[in-house]
């Protein structure tokens, strides 16, 4: 392709100097503009290719798809019956009722397994049947629990350092908690995952996936429930018993305060792995400071993968979350990590790196620690984030190189104090299942999720969705990873069939929460969707990377956002 580009200019070249005398017209005015056209004309050419490459993929994959049998766990819609679904608060306020303050309450407890020296567990995130060989630091589940004094009821968000969570899996904790949460009127119970790429999997599909496939479809051909688990039951109880235990300690230690918001840009963290370069650049922070001095906590939002620690290593971490919360905990403060809007965007780490070179558990706590140092001091001065925060020995080691770019002088934002309102919301519903590859993966129950087909033989996640309002501070509570261009537009949201989320709610005070309460892979706008995307760029054709494949197809985002907007016009 290249050399037919370079043939076309230089015919245009030759002709325009042996007419440029006569027309008056510059040479390189006229080659500027030839080679725009042929630009334009490869770029329509790529375009048209990647069209019918993805159409023929995803032709082929459901053809092949519907030759495989389902297992038993695959039930009929119409034998769905729901359990263990949470709807919220239900009546939303909007305004704080007199006298009311915020009580908040946090714990937290490891979830490494006690026999993970003997046991090699299969790492979550990257590669295929990988064990794990040791765990550098500790992987955790953490809990807020939070109500505004209006007697709604108290909401519970656990933060788990997992990959993802299925819905199933969420339920399980709920139907634990079920008892106390009547009792204690807990009217919504939320479970995220901080989306580590080097814990132990909880997803199913990073195990021993060949022997899990002949197994099931032996199973699902037998009509036998002898099915291979999906996922390592035993560290799925661990997960459920230290989730129960910590939404009661939290609850039990709730305590009266004041909660602030802030948020920083800190687009020198996160990289975009996909074009267009549309991310949500913004690091949140919510600071709740309790009325009896006992120790404060910081919820922090950010749209990054955990995933600093690498591919191929077999080192069990939660990766930047450790090292950020270390750095939280030693300026006096609880910390939990909720996913943003995660979409492909990853770690930048040339910004806290400094240039040195490091190995990837050194460029992992680096990382975290600076994001730490961020979170603390975003409403300092740089005077008092050098007075206060700043550890000399760790900026000595790269003040000198010519990468160094130091945190501290960073812009200082102002915070807010948050009314004392929570209002959320929750629905159940069915996401389609339009991904060939996905339909497999859930045909053979491969995964915990929750699948029912209908008498088309069309295959749906059971799922939900999530709204929540912190005072006027909109939270979106999302089931996948979302684009950011679904939040903040962009040229891939042409022919999407709602508006981007700010111009929905009418402010950029709008934060999403991925991976919360389900894992369905990556939302991307509908028309975006590919399972391989075939370009014109820098003078050649190049295919990248394929983000689809872990996708419900090309209407998760109007399926998914669609149903989040249906929510919020129920409630607003």
């Amino acid at each position: 392709m290249k050399k037919r580009s370079k043939v076309f200019l230089a015919l245009a070249l030759c002709v325009t100097l042996l007419f440029t005398s006569v027309t008056g017209v510059s040479a390189a005015a006229v080659a500027e503009e030839t080679a725009s056209t042929d630009n334009a004309f490869m770029e329509g050419f790529a375009n048209v290719l990647n069209t019918a490459f993805n159409k023929v993929v995803d032709t082929l994959l459901d053809t092949i798809v519907k030759f495989f049998p389902k297992t038993v766990l695959i039930k009929d819609v119409s034998e769905y019956e729901s359990e263990n679904f949470m709807e919220g608060t239900k009546d939303f306020i909007d305004e704080p009722v007199e006298g009311a303050k915020w009580n908040l309450g946090y714990a937290q407890a490891s979830i490494v397994p006690e026999d993970f020296d003997d046991v090699k567990y299969y790492k979550g995130g990257y590669d295929l049947n990988l064990k794990l060989t040791e765990m550098i630091d500790d992987l955790k589940v953490r809990v807020v629990t939070l109500n505004d004094g209006s007697d709604r009821g108290t909401t519970a968000i656990i933060a788990i350092d997992c990959l993802g969570l299925a819905n199933s899996d969420v339920r399980l904790i709920r139907a634990a908690l079920a008892d106390y949460a009547e009792a204690n009127n807990i009217v919504s119970i939320n479970v995220s995952a901080t989306h580590v790429h080097s814990g132990i999997d909880t997803q199913g599909i990073y195990t021993d996936l060949f022997t899990k496939i002949i197994t099931n479809l032996a199973a699902a051909i037998t009509k036998s429930d002898k099915l291979a688990p999906a996922i390592d039951n035993e560290f799925r109880q661990v997960i459920i018993d230290k989730s129960v235990e910590c939404v009661k300690s939290a609850f039990e230690s709730m305590t009266e305060g004041t909660l602030t918001y802030a948020k920083t840009n800190a687009a020198e963290y996160v990289r975009d792995r996909t074009a267009p370069d549309i991310m949500i650049e913004d690091l949140y922070r919510f600071m709740f400071t309790p009325d009896d001095g006992s120790m404060g906590t910081i919820i922090s939002n950010y749209g990054v993968h955990p995933e600093c620690i690498g591919f191929g290593t077999k080192v069990g971490t939660s990766d930047f979350v450790y090292y950020t919360e270390k750095i939280v905990n030693e300026g006096g403060y609880n910390f939990m990590f909720l996913q943003g809007a995660v979409g492909t965007y990853t770690e930048d780490m040339g910004a806290s790196s400094d240039g040195l070179e490091l190995d990837r558990v050194e460029s992992t706590i680096r990382y975290g620690e600076e994001l730490g140092y961020i979170l603390l001091g975003m409403t300092m001065t740089e005077d008092e984030r050098l007075a206060t925060l700043v550890d000399e020995e760790r900026e000595a080691v790269a003040i000198d190189n010519e990468n160094y770019t130091p945190w501290y002088t960073r812009e200082t934002v102002t915070e807010r104090e948050v009314a004392p309102m929570l209002n959320v919301a929750h629905n159940e519903y069915l996401a389609s299942v339009d991904n060939g590859v996905y339909e497999l993966f859930g045909k053979l129950s491969l995964a915990n999720n929750t699948m029912v087909t209908d008498a088309e033989d069309n295959y749906y996640a059971v799922t939900e969705v999530g709204y929540m309002e912190l005072g006027d501070i909109k939270i979106i509570l999302c089931p996948g990873e979302t684009y950011a261009e679904l939040l903040k537009g962009g040229e891939n949201m042409a022919d999407f069939p709602y508006a981007p989320a700010y111009e929905i709610l009418g402010t950029e005070d709008v934060i999403v929460c991925d991976l919360v309460n389900d894992a369905l892979g990556y939302i991307m706008p509908d028309s975006f969707f590919t399972y391989a995307t075939i370009r014109y760029e820098d003078g050649g054709i190049t295919i990248d990377s394929s983000w689809g494949l872990t996708s419900l197809g090309d209407r998760a985002a109007s399926n998914i956002y669609g149903a989040i907007y249906e929510l919020i016009e129920e409630v607003r």
